[in-house]
Protein backbone atom coordinates (compact mmCIF):
# COMPACT_ATOMS: atom_id res chain seq x y z
CA UNK A 1 0.00 0.00 0.00
CA UNK A 2 1.33 3.11 -1.27
CA UNK A 3 1.08 5.06 1.85
CA UNK A 4 3.08 8.68 1.23
CA UNK A 5 0.07 10.71 -0.52
CA UNK A 6 -2.06 9.26 2.17
CA UNK A 7 0.12 11.21 4.72
CA UNK A 8 0.03 14.07 2.38
CA UNK A 9 -3.66 13.92 2.07
CA UNK A 10 -3.79 14.40 5.74
CA UNK A 11 -1.05 17.60 5.95
CA UNK A 12 -3.05 19.60 3.45
CA UNK A 13 -6.01 18.64 4.80
CA UNK A 14 -5.14 19.81 8.21
CA UNK A 15 -3.57 23.23 6.56
CA UNK A 16 -6.88 23.83 4.77
CA UNK A 17 -9.53 23.05 7.45
CA UNK A 18 -7.22 23.41 10.65
CA UNK A 19 -5.05 26.04 10.42
CA UNK A 20 -1.81 23.83 10.47
CA UNK A 21 0.83 26.80 10.28
CA UNK A 22 3.17 26.52 6.44
CA UNK A 23 6.43 26.52 9.10
CA UNK A 24 4.39 23.43 11.16
CA UNK A 25 4.18 21.16 8.00
CA UNK A 26 7.66 19.29 8.30
CA UNK A 27 7.47 18.91 12.06
CA UNK A 28 3.84 17.66 11.60
CA UNK A 29 5.31 15.20 8.59
CA UNK A 30 8.07 13.81 10.58
CA UNK A 31 5.47 13.23 13.49
CA UNK A 32 3.08 11.51 11.58
CA UNK A 33 6.03 9.26 10.19
CA UNK A 34 7.13 8.23 13.08
CA UNK A 35 3.56 7.03 14.52
CA UNK A 36 3.55 5.14 11.09
CA UNK A 37 6.94 3.47 11.39
CA UNK A 38 8.20 4.68 8.25
CA UNK A 39 12.21 6.42 7.94
CA UNK A 40 12.15 7.97 4.61
CA UNK A 41 9.12 9.96 2.70
CA UNK A 42 8.70 10.91 -1.26
CA UNK A 43 6.69 13.52 -1.41
CA UNK A 44 3.43 13.20 -3.89
CA UNK A 45 0.64 15.52 -5.42
CA UNK A 46 -2.86 15.09 -4.26
CA UNK A 47 -6.15 15.96 -5.19
CA UNK A 48 -6.07 19.31 -3.53
CA UNK A 49 -9.42 20.62 -4.98
CA UNK A 50 -11.18 17.65 -3.45
CA UNK A 51 -9.48 17.89 -0.08
CA UNK A 52 -10.27 21.52 0.10
CA UNK A 53 -14.09 20.26 -0.40
CA UNK A 54 -13.91 18.16 2.76
CA UNK A 55 -16.49 18.44 5.47
CA UNK A 56 -14.98 15.90 7.61
CA UNK A 57 -11.20 14.07 7.75
CA UNK A 58 -12.86 10.36 7.14
CA UNK A 59 -11.57 9.95 3.74
CA UNK A 60 -7.83 11.55 4.17
CA UNK A 61 -7.83 9.36 7.85
CA UNK A 62 -8.97 6.23 6.77
CA UNK A 63 -6.09 4.73 4.67
CA UNK A 64 -3.77 5.87 7.87
CA UNK A 65 -5.41 3.96 9.96
CA UNK A 66 -5.99 1.14 7.75
CA UNK A 67 -2.10 0.93 7.16
CA UNK A 68 -1.55 0.91 10.45
CA UNK A 69 -3.65 -2.10 11.18
CA UNK A 70 -2.22 -3.88 8.44
CA UNK A 71 1.06 -3.47 9.04
CA UNK A 72 0.96 -4.27 12.50
CA UNK A 73 1.53 -0.83 13.78
CA UNK A 74 -1.98 -1.17 16.09
CA UNK A 75 -4.81 -4.04 16.72
CA UNK A 76 -8.21 -3.40 14.69
CA UNK A 77 -9.56 -2.58 18.24
CA UNK A 78 -7.42 0.53 17.88
CA UNK A 79 -8.55 2.60 15.70
CA UNK A 80 -10.15 5.08 17.19
CA UNK A 81 -7.35 5.30 19.49
CA UNK A 82 -4.64 5.84 16.63
CA UNK A 83 -7.31 8.14 14.69
CA UNK A 84 -7.33 10.34 17.34
CA UNK A 85 -3.83 10.58 17.95
CA UNK A 86 -2.58 11.31 14.10
CA UNK A 87 -5.51 14.05 13.84
CA UNK A 88 -4.01 15.87 17.06
CA UNK A 89 -0.57 15.87 16.04
CA UNK A 90 -2.25 18.51 12.83
CA UNK A 91 -4.65 20.07 15.15
CA UNK A 92 -3.83 23.44 17.23
CA UNK A 93 -3.00 23.39 20.60
CA UNK A 94 -5.63 24.17 23.56
CA UNK A 95 -3.99 27.12 24.09
CA UNK A 96 -4.45 28.62 20.47
CA UNK A 97 -7.65 27.19 20.10
CA UNK A 98 -8.72 29.54 23.19
CA UNK A 99 -6.96 32.37 21.78
CA UNK A 100 -8.79 32.41 18.10
CA UNK A 101 -12.17 31.61 20.18
CA UNK A 102 -12.03 34.56 22.29
CA UNK A 103 -10.77 36.91 19.86
CA UNK A 104 -13.74 36.08 17.39
CA UNK A 105 -16.00 36.20 20.55
CA UNK A 106 -14.99 39.92 20.84
CA UNK A 107 -16.82 40.17 17.53
CA UNK A 108 -19.63 38.02 17.77
CA UNK A 109 -20.14 35.26 20.37
CA UNK A 110 -22.53 33.47 17.16
CA UNK A 111 -19.11 33.46 15.00
CA UNK A 112 -16.93 32.26 17.94
CA UNK A 113 -19.25 29.29 18.64
CA UNK A 114 -20.26 28.61 14.63
CA UNK A 115 -15.69 28.05 14.22
CA UNK A 116 -15.39 25.87 17.53
CA UNK A 117 -18.55 23.65 16.43
CA UNK A 118 -17.21 23.67 12.55
CA UNK A 119 -13.32 23.09 14.26
CA UNK A 120 -14.78 19.76 15.99
CA UNK A 121 -16.10 18.35 12.97
CA UNK A 122 -13.13 18.94 10.86
CA UNK A 123 -10.42 17.77 13.57
CA UNK A 124 -12.85 14.50 14.09
CA UNK A 125 -13.40 14.80 17.45
CA UNK A 126 -17.33 15.58 16.70
CA UNK A 127 -18.30 12.51 14.91
CA UNK A 128 -20.37 13.50 12.22
CA UNK A 129 -20.39 10.13 10.03
CA UNK A 130 -21.42 7.95 13.40
CA UNK A 131 -24.14 10.97 14.16
CA UNK A 132 -25.52 10.76 10.87
CA UNK A 133 -26.04 6.82 11.15
CA UNK A 134 -28.27 7.41 14.09
CA UNK A 135 -32.57 7.04 13.26
CA UNK A 136 -34.16 10.13 13.31
CA UNK A 137 -37.90 11.57 12.68
CA UNK A 138 -40.19 14.30 13.67
CA UNK A 139 -43.17 12.63 15.33
CA UNK A 140 -45.87 14.83 13.55
CA UNK A 141 -48.71 13.40 15.00
CA UNK A 142 -47.78 14.02 18.88
CA UNK A 143 -49.26 16.72 20.42
CA UNK A 144 -45.60 18.21 20.93
CA UNK A 145 -44.27 17.08 17.85
CA UNK A 146 -41.85 15.37 19.71
CA UNK A 147 -38.46 14.73 17.96
CA UNK A 148 -37.26 10.88 18.00
CA UNK A 149 -33.48 9.74 17.99
CA UNK A 150 -32.15 6.11 18.00
CA UNK A 151 -28.70 6.63 19.28
CA UNK A 152 -26.44 4.25 18.30
CA UNK A 153 -23.35 6.00 19.71
CA UNK A 154 -23.62 5.67 23.17
CA UNK A 155 -24.41 2.32 25.57
CA UNK A 156 -28.03 2.31 27.35
CA UNK A 157 -27.17 3.89 30.77
CA UNK A 158 -28.55 2.16 34.52
CA UNK A 159 -30.71 4.18 36.53
CA UNK A 160 -29.14 2.64 39.90
CA UNK A 161 -25.37 2.84 38.54
CA UNK A 162 -25.98 6.63 38.27
CA UNK A 163 -27.45 6.80 41.83
CA UNK A 164 -25.12 4.39 43.24
CA UNK A 165 -22.03 6.72 41.39
CA UNK A 166 -22.90 9.40 43.95
CA UNK A 167 -22.19 7.83 46.72
CA UNK A 168 -18.80 6.25 45.57
CA UNK A 169 -15.49 8.59 45.30
CA UNK A 170 -13.51 7.81 42.18
CA UNK A 171 -9.94 7.99 42.93
CA UNK A 172 -9.54 7.32 38.71
CA UNK A 173 -8.11 9.78 36.74
CA UNK A 174 -9.91 11.98 34.99
CA UNK A 175 -12.43 11.80 37.75
CA UNK A 176 -15.40 11.29 35.64
CA UNK A 177 -16.19 11.55 31.47
CA UNK A 178 -16.40 15.40 31.62
CA UNK A 179 -13.95 16.49 33.39
CA UNK A 180 -11.51 19.15 32.31
CA UNK A 181 -8.66 16.64 32.80
CA UNK A 182 -10.23 14.40 29.57
CA UNK A 183 -8.75 16.93 26.64
CA UNK A 184 -6.03 15.17 25.03
CA UNK A 185 -7.08 11.85 27.49
CA UNK A 186 -7.00 8.24 25.55
CA UNK A 187 -7.52 5.85 27.43
CA UNK A 188 -10.39 4.03 29.74
CA UNK A 189 -12.33 4.52 26.79
CA UNK A 190 -12.29 7.97 26.58
CA UNK A 191 -10.84 9.00 23.65
CA UNK A 192 -10.64 12.62 23.43
CA UNK A 193 -7.20 13.80 21.68
CA UNK A 194 -8.60 16.20 19.82
CA UNK A 195 -11.31 17.11 22.08
CA UNK A 196 -10.61 20.82 22.96
CA UNK A 197 -12.72 23.18 25.66
CA UNK A 198 -13.06 27.04 26.22
CA UNK A 199 -12.92 28.73 29.36
CA UNK A 200 -16.16 30.48 30.83
CA UNK A 201 -17.04 32.45 33.89
CA UNK A 202 -20.23 31.90 35.27
CA UNK A 203 -20.87 32.83 38.65
CA UNK A 204 -17.69 34.07 39.22
CA UNK A 205 -16.27 30.75 38.75
CA UNK A 206 -14.20 29.05 36.29
CA UNK A 207 -16.01 26.93 34.03
CA UNK A 208 -15.72 25.56 30.32
CA UNK A 209 -17.67 24.87 27.02
CA UNK A 210 -16.99 21.86 25.30
CA UNK A 211 -19.32 20.20 22.28
CA UNK A 212 -20.31 16.67 22.43
CA UNK A 213 -18.62 14.41 20.29
CA UNK A 214 -21.99 12.26 19.85
CA UNK A 215 -24.27 15.37 19.50
CA UNK A 216 -27.81 14.58 19.87
CA UNK A 217 -29.17 18.22 18.08
CA UNK A 218 -27.08 21.37 16.26
CA UNK A 219 -24.31 22.64 18.32
CA UNK A 220 -24.64 20.28 21.20
CA UNK A 221 -22.67 20.83 23.99
CA UNK A 222 -22.21 21.25 27.77
CA UNK A 223 -20.79 23.84 30.23
CA UNK A 224 -18.83 22.33 33.18
CA UNK A 225 -17.40 23.39 36.41
CA UNK A 226 -13.71 23.35 36.63
CA UNK A 227 -14.05 21.24 39.57
CA UNK A 228 -15.38 18.07 40.14
CA UNK A 229 -18.20 18.67 42.57
CA UNK A 230 -21.57 17.24 42.35
CA UNK A 231 -24.26 18.58 40.28
CA UNK A 232 -26.97 20.86 42.29
CA UNK A 233 -29.84 23.37 41.41
CA UNK A 234 -29.17 26.15 44.12
CA UNK A 235 -29.69 30.08 43.45
CA UNK A 236 -25.81 30.44 42.03
CA UNK A 237 -26.84 28.09 39.64
CA UNK A 238 -29.64 29.88 38.16
CA UNK A 239 -27.50 33.12 38.03
CA UNK A 240 -24.93 30.98 36.02
CA UNK A 241 -27.48 29.88 33.43
CA UNK A 242 -28.12 33.59 33.14
CA UNK A 243 -24.40 34.17 32.36
CA UNK A 244 -24.33 32.02 29.74
CA UNK A 245 -27.19 33.41 27.91
CA UNK A 246 -25.75 36.48 28.20
CA UNK A 247 -21.90 35.20 26.97
CA UNK A 248 -23.98 32.85 24.17
CA UNK A 249 -27.07 34.35 23.81
CA UNK A 250 -28.32 32.41 20.49
CA UNK A 251 -28.09 29.39 22.47
CA UNK A 252 -30.63 27.67 25.10
CA UNK A 253 -29.11 26.41 28.45
CA UNK A 254 -30.71 23.87 31.03
CA UNK A 255 -28.94 22.34 34.52
CA UNK A 256 -30.72 18.78 34.87
CA UNK A 257 -32.37 18.59 38.58
CA UNK A 258 -29.73 16.64 40.67
CA UNK A 259 -31.29 13.48 41.56
CA UNK A 260 -31.55 10.02 40.07
CA UNK A 261 -34.04 8.78 37.53
CA UNK A 262 -35.55 12.84 36.75
CA UNK A 263 -31.38 13.76 36.09
CA UNK A 264 -28.86 13.13 33.58
CA UNK A 265 -26.70 9.95 33.34
CA UNK A 266 -23.78 11.92 35.21
CA UNK A 267 -24.93 13.92 38.44
CA UNK A 268 -21.38 13.46 39.97
CA UNK A 269 -20.07 16.67 37.98
CA UNK A 270 -21.65 20.37 37.97
CA UNK A 271 -22.98 20.74 34.08
CA UNK A 272 -25.45 22.13 32.06
CA UNK A 273 -26.50 21.26 28.74
CA UNK A 274 -27.57 23.63 25.94
CA UNK A 275 -26.72 24.51 22.14
CA UNK A 276 -28.61 26.21 18.54
CA UNK A 277 -31.68 24.20 18.99
CA UNK A 278 -35.29 25.27 19.26
CA UNK A 279 -36.41 22.48 21.23
CA UNK A 280 -40.66 21.12 20.68
CA UNK A 281 -41.17 22.50 24.37
CA UNK A 282 -39.84 25.80 23.26
CA UNK A 283 -42.44 26.02 20.84
CA UNK A 284 -45.39 25.13 22.91
CA UNK A 285 -48.27 27.80 23.66
CA UNK A 286 -49.76 29.01 27.15
CA UNK A 287 -52.32 26.67 28.78
CA UNK A 288 -53.03 29.07 31.81
CA UNK A 289 -51.55 32.76 31.96
CA UNK A 290 -50.58 33.15 35.05
CA UNK A 291 -50.15 36.61 37.41
CA UNK A 292 -48.44 38.53 40.53
CA UNK A 293 -48.95 41.19 42.42
CA UNK A 294 -45.07 41.11 43.93
CA UNK A 295 -43.92 40.91 39.92
CA UNK A 296 -46.06 42.71 37.96
CA UNK A 297 -43.68 43.10 34.88
CA UNK A 298 -43.34 39.44 34.83
CA UNK A 299 -45.19 37.44 32.52
CA UNK A 300 -46.13 33.99 33.48
CA UNK A 301 -47.61 30.74 32.44
CA UNK A 302 -48.17 27.31 32.79
CA UNK A 303 -47.09 25.81 29.34
CA UNK A 304 -48.91 23.88 27.51
CA UNK A 305 -47.35 20.92 27.72
CA UNK A 306 -47.43 17.52 28.85
CA UNK A 307 -44.49 17.97 32.15
CA UNK A 308 -45.66 20.34 34.51
CA UNK A 309 -43.40 23.37 33.69
CA UNK A 310 -43.74 27.14 34.60
CA UNK A 311 -42.61 29.76 31.87
CA UNK A 312 -41.21 33.07 33.49
CA UNK A 313 -40.17 36.22 30.63
CA UNK A 314 -38.59 39.18 31.89
CA UNK A 315 -35.90 41.65 30.17
CA UNK A 316 -35.10 42.79 34.17
CA UNK A 317 -32.50 39.80 34.91
CA UNK A 318 -32.29 40.60 38.13
CA UNK A 319 -35.89 40.20 39.04
CA UNK A 320 -36.56 37.25 36.76
CA UNK A 321 -33.58 35.59 38.93
CA UNK A 322 -35.08 36.45 41.87
CA UNK A 323 -38.36 35.13 41.44
CA UNK A 324 -36.64 31.99 39.56
CA UNK A 325 -35.03 31.02 43.03
CA UNK A 326 -38.37 31.78 45.04
CA UNK A 327 -39.68 29.01 42.69
CA UNK A 328 -36.47 26.91 43.19
CA UNK A 329 -36.95 27.56 47.38
CA UNK A 330 -40.47 27.06 47.08
CA UNK A 331 -40.95 23.58 45.28
CA UNK A 332 -37.59 21.84 46.95
CA UNK A 333 -40.55 22.15 49.93
CA UNK A 334 -43.56 21.77 49.32
CA UNK A 335 -45.39 18.88 49.75
CA UNK A 336 -49.08 17.68 48.67
CA UNK A 337 -50.16 14.08 49.23
CA UNK A 338 -53.47 14.30 47.16
CA UNK A 339 -51.11 14.45 44.07
CA UNK A 340 -48.57 11.77 45.26
CA UNK A 341 -46.07 14.64 45.84
CA UNK A 342 -43.68 14.77 48.83
CA UNK A 343 -41.03 16.51 49.06
CA UNK A 344 -38.39 14.55 51.13
CA UNK A 345 -38.41 11.63 53.30
CA UNK A 346 -34.81 10.31 54.08
CA UNK A 347 -33.59 11.67 50.63
CA UNK A 348 -34.89 14.76 48.98
CA UNK A 349 -37.42 14.25 45.87
CA UNK A 350 -38.45 17.44 44.80
CA UNK A 351 -36.11 19.41 42.28
CA UNK A 352 -36.49 21.41 38.92
CA UNK A 353 -35.24 21.79 35.58
CA UNK A 354 -34.71 24.99 34.77
CA UNK A 355 -34.14 26.26 31.21
CA UNK A 356 -32.74 29.69 30.37
CA UNK A 357 -32.81 31.56 26.90
CA UNK A 358 -32.84 35.21 24.98
CA UNK A 359 -35.33 36.08 22.87
CA UNK A 360 -35.20 39.80 21.49
CA UNK A 361 -34.60 41.92 24.90
CA UNK A 362 -36.21 39.44 27.07
CA UNK A 363 -34.65 36.43 29.31
CA UNK A 364 -37.20 33.22 29.31
CA UNK A 365 -36.98 30.83 31.88
CA UNK A 366 -39.06 26.92 31.75
CA UNK A 367 -38.94 25.71 35.29
CA UNK A 368 -39.62 22.20 34.84
CA UNK A 369 -41.15 20.65 38.31
CA UNK A 370 -39.96 17.10 38.67
CA UNK A 371 -40.17 14.46 41.58
CA UNK A 372 -38.16 11.32 42.15
CA UNK A 373 -39.69 9.67 44.77
CA UNK A 374 -40.69 5.67 44.83
CA UNK A 375 -43.17 3.55 45.86
CA UNK A 376 -43.94 -0.37 45.45
CA UNK A 377 -46.34 0.20 42.72
CA UNK A 378 -43.70 2.10 40.89
CA UNK A 379 -40.12 1.20 41.86
CA UNK A 380 -37.86 3.00 39.45
CA UNK A 381 -39.82 6.58 40.43
CA UNK A 382 -43.52 7.81 40.55
CA UNK A 383 -42.66 10.29 38.04
CA UNK A 384 -40.57 8.35 35.84
CA UNK A 385 -41.54 6.38 32.68
CA UNK A 386 -43.66 3.62 33.90
CA UNK A 387 -42.66 -0.46 33.52
CA UNK A 388 -45.13 -0.77 30.49
CA UNK A 389 -42.56 1.38 28.37
CA UNK A 390 -39.06 0.73 29.73
CA UNK A 391 -39.11 -1.65 26.60
CA UNK A 392 -38.91 2.04 24.95
CA UNK A 393 -37.05 4.04 27.62
CA UNK A 394 -35.87 3.12 31.21
CA UNK A 395 -32.87 5.39 31.56
CA UNK A 396 -33.43 9.08 33.37
CA UNK A 397 -35.48 11.29 31.52
CA UNK A 398 -33.25 14.24 31.87
CA UNK A 399 -33.67 17.79 30.39
CA UNK A 400 -33.34 16.90 26.41
CA UNK A 401 -36.42 14.33 26.83
CA UNK A 402 -38.29 16.81 29.44
CA UNK A 403 -38.26 18.82 26.23
CA UNK A 404 -39.48 17.02 23.94
CA UNK A 405 -36.21 15.57 22.34
CA UNK A 406 -36.22 11.81 22.96
CA UNK A 407 -32.80 9.85 22.94
CA UNK A 408 -33.52 6.03 22.75
CA UNK A 409 -30.68 3.26 23.35
CA UNK A 410 -29.36 2.07 20.56
CA UNK A 411 -30.95 -1.50 21.27
CA UNK A 412 -33.80 -0.28 19.43
CA UNK A 413 -32.15 -0.07 15.70
CA UNK A 414 -31.66 -3.60 15.82
CA UNK A 415 -34.87 -4.73 18.22
CA UNK A 416 -37.13 -2.47 15.74
CA UNK A 417 -35.26 -4.29 12.80
CA UNK A 418 -36.85 -7.92 14.48
CA UNK A 419 -40.01 -6.40 14.86
CA UNK A 420 -41.05 -5.36 11.35
CA UNK A 421 -40.26 -9.28 10.60
CA UNK A 422 -43.08 -9.96 12.61
CA UNK A 423 -45.32 -7.61 10.89
CA UNK A 424 -44.19 -8.14 7.61
CA UNK A 425 -45.13 -12.33 8.21
CA UNK A 426 -41.63 -12.60 6.79
CA UNK A 427 -41.01 -14.61 10.48
CA UNK A 428 -43.69 -15.79 12.07
CA UNK A 429 -44.46 -14.72 15.67
CA UNK A 430 -44.16 -16.54 18.52
CA UNK A 431 -43.83 -16.01 22.40
CA UNK A 432 -41.69 -18.58 22.82
CA UNK A 433 -39.19 -18.40 20.25
CA UNK A 434 -38.40 -14.40 21.35
CA UNK A 435 -34.90 -13.66 21.86
CA UNK A 436 -34.11 -12.90 25.59
CA UNK A 437 -33.22 -9.56 24.74
CA UNK A 438 -36.38 -8.75 22.58
CA UNK A 439 -38.77 -10.44 25.58
CA UNK A 440 -39.05 -6.94 27.21
CA UNK A 441 -40.92 -6.21 23.41
CA UNK A 442 -43.81 -8.79 23.96
CA UNK A 443 -46.82 -6.54 25.05
CA UNK A 444 -45.73 -4.06 22.03
CA UNK A 445 -45.30 -6.95 19.30
CA UNK A 446 -48.48 -8.64 20.15
CA UNK A 447 -50.31 -5.05 20.53
CA UNK A 448 -49.03 -4.04 16.83
CA UNK A 449 -49.89 -7.79 15.14
CA UNK A 450 -53.62 -7.00 16.74
CA UNK A 451 -53.70 -4.02 15.42
CA UNK A 452 -51.81 -5.15 11.82
CA UNK A 453 -54.79 -7.52 11.47
CA UNK A 454 -54.85 -10.99 9.68
CA UNK A 455 -53.11 -9.45 6.60
CA UNK A 456 -49.19 -9.11 5.92
CA UNK A 457 -48.43 -5.40 5.95
CA UNK A 458 -45.61 -4.00 3.88
CA UNK A 459 -41.84 -2.79 4.76
CA UNK A 460 -43.14 0.86 4.72
CA UNK A 461 -45.81 0.25 6.79
CA UNK A 462 -44.06 -2.26 9.66
CA UNK A 463 -42.23 0.64 9.70
CA UNK A 464 -44.52 3.32 10.10
CA UNK A 465 -46.81 1.38 12.75
CA UNK A 466 -43.55 1.04 14.77
CA UNK A 467 -42.56 4.50 15.16
CA UNK A 468 -45.88 5.38 15.38
CA UNK A 469 -46.55 3.29 18.53
CA UNK A 470 -42.63 4.52 19.43
CA UNK A 471 -44.19 8.10 19.43
CA UNK A 472 -47.32 7.30 21.44
CA UNK A 473 -45.12 5.61 24.20
CA UNK A 474 -42.88 8.63 24.15
CA UNK A 475 -45.57 11.18 24.27
CA UNK A 476 -47.44 9.18 27.71
CA UNK A 477 -43.81 8.45 29.40
CA UNK A 478 -43.62 12.49 29.12
CA UNK A 479 -47.17 12.61 30.88
CA UNK A 480 -45.81 10.14 33.51
CA UNK A 481 -43.19 12.79 34.24
CA UNK A 482 -45.86 15.58 35.22
CA UNK A 483 -46.22 16.16 38.85
CA UNK A 484 -49.61 18.00 38.02
CA UNK A 485 -51.18 15.84 35.57
CA UNK A 486 -53.82 17.98 32.84
CA UNK A 487 -57.03 16.60 34.33
CA UNK A 488 -58.60 18.62 36.85
CA UNK A 489 -57.41 17.44 39.81
CA UNK A 490 -53.71 18.13 38.48
CA UNK A 491 -54.88 21.49 37.70
CA UNK A 492 -56.63 22.28 40.53
CA UNK A 493 -53.20 21.37 42.27
CA UNK A 494 -50.59 23.15 40.39
CA UNK A 495 -52.68 26.12 40.92
CA UNK A 496 -52.13 25.26 45.31
CA UNK A 497 -48.34 25.61 44.46
CA UNK A 498 -48.53 28.58 42.79
CA UNK A 499 -50.80 30.62 45.20
CA UNK A 500 -48.04 29.95 47.75
CA UNK A 501 -45.81 31.45 45.38
CA UNK A 502 -48.11 34.46 45.41
CA UNK A 503 -49.01 33.96 41.63
CA UNK A 504 -53.01 32.97 40.55
CA UNK A 505 -54.67 32.32 36.89
CA UNK A 506 -55.21 35.41 35.09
Amino acid sequence: MLIYPSVESLLYYAQAHLLLDDLDVIWARNLLLDELRLHDYVQYEVDYDAIEALDRPDTVLEPLVSYAVENGIITEDKREYFAGKLMNIVCKRPAEVTDMFNDLHNRSAAKAFDWLYDYGIKSDYIKLTKISENLKWEAKGTRGKLEITVNTCRPEKNNKATAEALKTKNESYPACSICKENEGFAYGGQIRQTLRTVPLTLGGEEWFWQFSPYAYFNQHGIAVNSEHVPMKVDDATIVKLFDFVDFMPNYFIGCNAALPRIGGSVLTHDHFQGGAKQMPMHKAGTLVRLKSKEYPYIDMCIVDWYNSVLRLSCSNRAKLIEFAQKVNATWENYSDESVDIVAKTDEQHNAITPIVRKADDKYIIDIILRNNRTDKTYPDGIFHAHPEYHNIKSESIGLIEAMGLFVLPGRLARQTAEIEKYLTKEVKYSEANLAPDMVCHKAMIEKLLKEAGSGKLSPAEAKLNIKDEINRVCEEILVNTAVFKQDEQGRAAFLRFLAVLGVEAK
